[in-house]
């Protein structure tokens, strides 16, 4: 693709090469990799604007729950979003252990690595902290392909912090939420030239929700007059054996709220299906409780999420997407710990009598619900996926097959790159 007019201002920018006395536009080639409805909603409309600029190729990799039918093959919802998979790699050892875990994480390894061969990316981005990101990333590195990762930094308070910064160590170039979570990264020794603040992509829901408060209870057979809970509970790692008792504490609190019950699936963590199964148990028997088939689309999930009375459970999509509407969050157990503290959380421990009340504050509590309402979150930026993509833009490939030198934090004299608030 030839440079257009416009002087060396308008071309400079794009990525380029001389050929022959002519300035010649070369695509940077991006491999996605997504595990999950969970980090492809963040990284939605980033994802939709990196297609839709001249300057770049994008392809998906799509992997790990994605492929699940128990989980509704959510790859679907990335073809429907008019992306390119460039390959579906599966892998997961059937189970709900731990080992079943980690012998997963292995076969995604090498899975990807034999993707990221044959597709021949630039760049290989990243979201988050799952395993199969791990594996991405490792693949990606030992091939020399320039990692980029987003939402590094972060602490929540279970093993996912361990895959998260294992990431910021394959990674060339970091893309956190908020100045907290770039000191972190900072700390493990990465250059500060390569840490860019940009905000969380896709943490507006508001931009998603297009349903109605009425159309979404009409599409659910809800009473349009009744308010709604949402949950979302997953499995904590570090205690995974304690998954079904966790989440009986739950249901039995949202029971005795009163309000009728959307519950979502959880992940397929180890302890992931005992959670399914005792949801499945409990909502044969109980009429106000409901198991959320797959939505089909983004857009719907963050209508129901959007539109719901309260968010319960322990999922990141409580400080990712609840909090831009906001939604009221009763936060269960340590799973988000170390998350900062927002101050429109209720957090609670895994007891009924303790979540229910933690309900009835976030629907009753007057002073909880002005606090809500004036709730302005950090990590909402306007132009993240501006940053994202000029950063991506004018990134130095060269840098993944050079060795990585580890920066003392503190005596670089160099600050951060942020964009506006």
């Amino acid at each position: 693709m030839l440079a257009p007019c416009g002087g060396p201002q308008e071309y400079s920018r794009h990525p380029h090469r001389d050929i022959a006395g002519l300035r010649v536009i070369v695509l940077r080639r991006i491999a996605y990799i997504s595990g999950s409805r969970a980090d492809y909603g963040i990284a939605r409309r980033l994802l939709l604007a990196i297609q839709a600029d001249p300057d770049f190729e994008l392809s998906v990799l799509a992997t790990a729950m994605h492929l699940d039918p128990i989980h509704g093959e959510t790859w679907r919802e990335i073809e429907s979003d008019g992306l390119t998979i460039a390959d579906k790699v599966g892998g997961r050892v059937d189970g709900d252990s731990l080992a079943a875990m980690s012998s997963s994480v292995g076969n995604y390894l090498s899975g990807l690595s034999e993707a990221l061969s044959k597709l021949q990316p630039e760049i290989v981005l990243v979201l988050g902290d799952r395993g199969e990101e791990l594996a991405g990333a490792m693949a990606a590195a030992y091939q020399n392909i320039l990692v980029a990762h987003l939402c590094g930094g972060s602490e929540s308070g279970s093993i996912d912090d361990s895959i998260r910064h294992a990431i910021t160590k394959f990674s060339h170039l970091h893309f956190p939420s908020s100045e907290e979570h770039a000191h972190r990264i900072l700390q493990m020794g990465e250059d500060p030239d390569s840490v860019h603040v940009v905000g969380l992509p896709g943490a507006n829901l508001k931009e998603d929700i297009n349903l109605t408060r009425e159309e979404v209870c009409q599409r659910l057979d809800l009473a349009e007059d009744r308010p709604y809970l949402l949950v979302i509970q997953h499995s904590v790692t570090h205690s995974q054996s304690d998954a079904a008792f966790q989440i009986t504490e739950t249901l039995e609190a949202v029971l005795a709220s009163g309000y009728p019950v959307l519950l979502a699936n959880p992940n397929d963590d180890a302890g992931g299906r005992a959670i399914l199964a005792r949801m499945q148990e409990y909502a044969g028997r109980h009429d106000d409780l409901r198991i959320l088939p797959p939505p089909g689309n983004r857009e719907l999930f963050a209508s129901i999420m959007g539109h719901a009375a309260v968010l319960v459970g322990n999922s990141s999509s409580a400080v990712a997407e609840a909090m831009s509407v906001p939604v009221p969050v009763v936060n269960i157990g340590d799973r988000q710990r170390g998350r900062e503290h927002l101050a429109c959380w209720i957090n609670v421990e895994h007891d009924r009598n303790a979540i229910q009340r933690g309900i009835q504050k976030a629907t009753q509590d007057g002073k909880y619900q002005e606090r809500l309402l004036s709730f302005q979150s950090t990590i909402v930026r306007r132009n993240t996926n501006d940053m994202v993509l000029d950063f991506l833009r004018s990134a130095q490939l060269e840098k993944a097959a050079a060795p990585k030198r580890f920066h003392i934090a503190g005596n670089t004299g160099q600050t951060l790159r942020r964009g506006p608030c």
